[in-house]
């Protein structure tokens, strides 16, 4: 086997994956991260592959020079690559006016398929390549898939849990180009001057609006999504500082009082009784940590728990967290799974942007959550507006699976329009007593679902639920 070419095929299966990674983070501010998503991603990225991988397969055929012709796309591919944030950056956000679904669809079309085509076709080229060196078709190609199937996994883990998160998704997509392409360069030697001024200028271009400054206070990206904190100046009103995750806002506070200006929040607050005596609380989702702000105000010791050690550090730098709120660093269900301790408030708000992660709200999990309550305990959740019809579905399932778990539950908002409020979920081990702001003319469709371990409906049946909050907030609260 000719070594240069399996360590360029463990690159280029290295770049596969770091391009899907990227290309579905690049699309999380402008579409979120829902299962419409991830489905477009992935199915535009198996097509794109099996493309290349028959155009690659015919070119194997056809071409005399396979060498010069796989130098040739793997330039290609490492140019595409280095184009995919220019592209997310100046084309997907005026792709976002067109209808939600079609808009994802050709956003990813735009991103990824081109990359990943051209490096689909590499790999019949390689295994041509190395075919004539060993003359055995079976052990070449078997060992070119393991190679850069190898790679991908590298790259997954790589960008996963450092490049993303300590370079961000531009800087780690030119990394990958940069080694494709100098690895390419090292093993060929193929390229023309006008080549390599060509990708220096789209290099160049990338990092002119990687950097730039556009007033936002802390930006960070990860595999969870894009985090930003940004101050809007407001010219007759108070300004406010916004913490953001894939450009949907989750925490919004008025710069001269330090305190909310969100309803959802307004709720809570009439909801959560003062405690005459310090009473333990738990926030599961602290956000900004306003939440946890007003439980301190209202004499609770809270333990925030959150996924994201920076948006801890979010928290207490630009939001004013409470000093005496004890924070932790860990996925929610993994904290009470692990739990010993017995609070009067728990208090779920694990939206991110505006999704609703299904493993916690679990009947397992919930009955697990019991052994955590103290006996008036009260338990909330954050959840979307939708109740009624084929939209209000999930709202239904998770009503459901909070009455199975043996809760008593009562659905509360502010606002009779379900596009722009939150409904907070309020449920007790006790007889629970009629409450201010109680939805009544509730007309759901019927349903028995119940959201399990091993039947996670949450996702699927708030699918639409979250395509329709994404695609208002697009359509009325984005500037694009």
């Amino acid at each position: 086997m000719q070594k240069k070419l399996l360590i360029l095929s463990f690159i280029e299966g290295a770049v596969v994956m770091a391009a899907e990674l990227c290309g579905a983070k690049l699309l999380a501010p402008i579409f979120g991260s829902s299962l419409y998503v991830w489905a477009s991603v992935m199915g535009i990225t198996l097509g794109a592959l099996a493309s290349g991988y028959f155009y690659g397969g015919w070119l194997s055929d056809k071409t005399k020079h396979p060498q010069k012709k796989l130098a040739q796309i793997l330039y290609l591919a490492a140019l595409f690559v280095v184009l995919m944030p220019v592209l997310s950056y100046y084309v997907i956000p005026r792709i976002s006016y067109l209808p939600f679904l079609m808009g994802v669809v050709i956003s990813t079309l735009t991103l990824l398929f081109l990359p990943v085509f051209f490096l689909g076709a590499t790999s019949p080229l390689f295994i041509l390549l190395q075919t004539k060196a060993t003359t055995s078709a079976g052990k070449a190609s078997g060992t070119v898939y393991a190679i850069s199937t190898a790679g991908g996994i590298f790259a997954t883990f790589l960008c996963g849990f450092y490049v993303i998160p300590t370079l961000g998704l531009n800087m780690c997509l030119m990394v990958f180009a940069i080694l494709l392409f100098a690895i390419t360069l090292f093993v060929f030697k193929p390229f023309k001057p006008t080549q390599l001024i060509l990708f220096a200028g789209l290099m160049y271009l990338n990092l002119q609006f990687t950097f730039k400054n556009n007033a936002i206070t802390y930006s960070a990206d990860s595999i969870l999504g894009h985090l930003q904190v940004k101050t809007i100046v407001g010219q007759n009103t108070d300004s406010v500082t916004l913490l953001t995750i894939n450009n949907i806002v989750q925490t919004e506070m008025n710069c001269s009082t330090k305190q909310s200006v969100s309803s959802y929040v307004s709720l809570l607050d009439s909801l959560i009784p003062p405690s005459k005596n310090t009473q333990p609380a738990l926030v599961l989702g602290l956000g900004g940590g306003l939440t946890a702000n007003v439980l301190c105000a209202k004499n609770y010791a809270v333990d925030g728990v959150e996924f994201d050690d920076r948006i801890i550090t979010v928290a207490k730098k630009y939001f004013y967290l409470n000093p005496s709120v004890n924070t932790i660093c860990a996925d929610a269900r993994y904290f009470l799974n692990h739990c010993t301790k017995k609070y009067s408030i728990v208090l779920v708000d694990v939206f991110k942007a505006e999704e609703q992660p299904s493993h916690l709200l679990t009947l397992q999990s919930l009955k697990q959550l019991k052994n955590n309550l103290n006996p008036n305990a009260l338990f909330l959740i954050n959840w979307h507006g939708y109740v009624n019809g084929t939209i209000g579905i999930g709202t239904t399932i998770l009503k459901n699976t909070l009455q199975k778990a043996g809760f008593n539950v009562q659905l509360t908002a502010l606002s009779a329009n379900p596009n722009y409020r939150n409904i907070i979920f309020v449920a007790t081990l006790q007889t629970i007593k009629p409450l201010n702001y109680t939805l009544n003319n509730q007309n759901p469709m019927p349903c028995q679902l119940i959201n399990t371990d091993n039947f996670p409906l949450l996702e699927k049946y708030n699918a639409l639920a979250n395509k329709t909050w994404r695609s208002n907030y697009l359509k009325y609260y984005q500037n694009l």
